[in-house]
């Protein structure tokens, strides 16, 4: 008996370029939950440079981190992902996928999705039907359109299908453009069930991880304004808040340097290293799950323009059932808060949002738990954002229920 074959799917992402934990599980969510859901996925990049080591910089900048192959490999991805610099000579290639295998993967694929919108597609890549442009980060990329950036706008409608994690885009209160171009939105999916551990009523320290400062890259004027895109300004802006409160914050970081580091600690906070719990996925996941829960802050674009973005890193301390406490960009609109999950705008917002989760700890816990599982599960999301490009999920049948989907609707 001839056995069906499973429909392909290839997930585009910046592992390689960026080998941090954060980076890897964002893109693993994707892969595995299209896994799961019955697709035969690939995973793809292309790329002027890599990070060797994150721990590292002045590693061999030829070979991509020796984490990725072997993380994707215990995923059943051994033999389905390539990284492949994009030099002329196309000599520095990683990865069992070669070029002609991947010209007939992108001819029967029935989806590429462009997880981060950072890879320019290739001749051979435009060959497949349903292209997926992904924007985790938006602002930026309307302002560019906006302003009639040819550039931005080839690269956005080289795809056939737009996300973004402006979940508030076309709402009365965002201040991003709308460009004429359909967006649907999405948000990142996590896998719940590599996330879930015991509430710790004992822990008593907050975290997060971030870089201090970078992204100037996406820093903007529009309309007279000027959005920075860096975590530091907004961390000076509550530097007092040890101070405030008796409640242990502590924050791992990189791209911070010494005096930066020592104002923080001389201020009451608590600094660590975020590079060498990044190396590792495992660490990375360990850190969030260590948490009593995260309180950090959310860069001023997406704040001031109201996006509804929401942090893949946040949806992750959710999903371990550590509750959140972040800046408001207007997610209220799409997700439940004040049990779980706080939006702050002011100092005395925080201070609350702390009284509050440790007036009852494992209420808290659990409330973030329930809302990673109601609007974050992966399969959930992965389904929903297929649905919206009119591809259904191999063996699925939408009039009984299955997959149902409970993310965010469809935006023009």
């Amino acid at each position: 008996m001839k056995t069906e074959q499973q429909p392909k799917i290839v997930v585009l992402g910046r592992m390689c370029l960026d080998p941090c934990g954060g980076v890897v599980w964002q893109a693993l969510h994707y892969l595995v939950a299209l896994k799961e859901l019955g697709f035969d996925v690939y995973y793809v990049e292309s790329h002027s440079n890599w990070v060797a080591d994150p721990c590292n910089p002045s590693a061999n900048p030829d070979v991509p981190r020796v984490m990725i192959g072997d993380v994707l490999e215990r995923l059943g991805f051994a033999d389905r992902w390539v990284c492949r610099a994009a030099h002329a000579d196309n000599s520095k290639v990683f990865g069992s996928l070669s070029r002609e295998k991947l010209k007939n993967i992108y001819a029967e694929a029935q989806a590429i999705i462009n997880v981060t919108a950072t890879n320019i597609l290739d001749e051979d890549q435009l060959s497949c039907d349903r292209r997926i442009y992904l924007e985790t980060d938006p602002g930026f990329p309307q302002i560019k359109l906006h302003e009639g950036d040819a550039k931005m706008r080839d690269f956005v409608r080289s795809h056939t299908h737009h996300f973004t994690f402006a979940e508030n885009l076309g709402q009365p209160d965002c201040g991003i453009p709308k460009p004429d171009l359909h967006y649907y939105r999405t948000r990142q999916p996590v896998l719940l069930n590599h996330w879930e551990a015991p509430i710790d009523s004992e822990c008593s320290r907050f975290t997060t991880i971030a870089k201090w400062t970078g992204g100037r890259k996406k820093e903007i004027k529009f309309n007279g304004d000027f959005y920075p895109w860096r975590k530091d300004l907004e961390f000076r802006k509550i530097l007092d808040l040890p101070a405030r409160s008796k409640q242990p914050v502590e924050l791992a970081l990189s791209w911070i340097g010494h005096d930066d580091q020592r104002m923080l600690e001389e201020n009451g906070w608590r600094v660590v290293d975020a590079r060498a719990l990044s190396a590792s996925i495992h660490e990375y996941r360990r850190y969030i799950q260590q948490s009593r829960g995260e309180f950090t802050v959310t860069k001023d674009q997406y704040v001031r323009l109201r996006s509804g973005w929401f942090s893949d890193r946040s949806a992750c301390y959710l999903a371990a059932g550590r509750p959140v406490i972040t800046g408001d960009t207007g997610f209220g609109h799409v997700l439940p808060t004040g049990e779980g999950l706080f939006a702050f705008e002011t100092m005395d917002h925080i201070l609350a949002a702390f009284d509050a989760i440790n007036s009852n700890y494992e209420k808290h816990c659990r409330a973030a738990r329930d809302i990673a599982h109601e609007y974050f599960d992966a399969k959930k999301v992965v389904t929903d954002l297929l649905h919206q490009t009119g591809l259904d999920v191999p063996g699925e049948n939408r009039n009984t229920g299955t997959h149902a989907v409970v993310s965010a609707k469809s935006s023009s």
